[in-house]
């Protein structure tokens, strides 16, 4: 996406009808950005009518405490992010959140559009009161952790593994205060 194409952002809360889209910008970013991290016959079997399927479910399901943003270029969606309360065991989801996804498409990286997201995300959480927002990335996606650490967040020495396919991979969390 040329320079020139973006005419106008907005970023606001997603509702269901934007399933679809939001689906279609999570397929692009994971084989993008997966590519040489998973497995391709992983990323390769991604599909947007599964995960249209999902993104309908998390959307439709207001009561789990999710929020889900959109940032769109008129009417194209570029990207999403959506946190709630932290899953993690050994974290108070009374005080601790989670940003659950941050993903845009390839042609919209590098743009600030994903540190607008993230402030997006932290702003909600912290507008619950949370006191800290938690995350999980892989540790061998180094674009995505200096993305983080740019932006306040520092692993906090918990990991664990993930299987993805016949791939084994490991995921840091990173934290910081809101």
């Amino acid at each position: 996406m040329p320079p020139n194409q973006i005419t106008r952002i907005t970023l606001r809360r997603a509702i269901p009808r934007d399933a679809s889209a939001i689906a279609r910008a999570h397929v692009d970013s994971w084989q993008a950005a997966y590519l040489g991290l998973i497995p391709a016959a992983v990323l390769n079997r991604l599909t947007v009518p599964v995960q249209t399927a999902n993104w309908r479910r998390i959307l439709d399901a207001d009561e789990t405490g999710t929020h889900t943003w959109v940032i769109a270029n008129d009417s194209t969606v570029l990207g999403f992010s959506s946190a709630g309360p932290c899953r993690d065991d050994d974290d108070n989801p009374r005080h601790v959140g989670e940003i659950y996804t941050l993903y845009l498409i390839p042609a919209a990286w590098s743009r600030g559009l994903g540190s607008e997201l993230l402030d997006t995300a932290q702003s909600g959480l912290a507008r619950r009161g949370l006191s800290a927002a938690t995350l999980w990335v892989l540790a061998g996606n180094t674009r995505a952790r200096r993305f983080y650490e740019l932006n306040g967040f520092v692993p906090d020495g918990a990991r664990r593994p993930t299987k993805l396919g016949d791939a084994e991979l490991t995921e840091m969390r990173y934290r910081r205060a809101l």
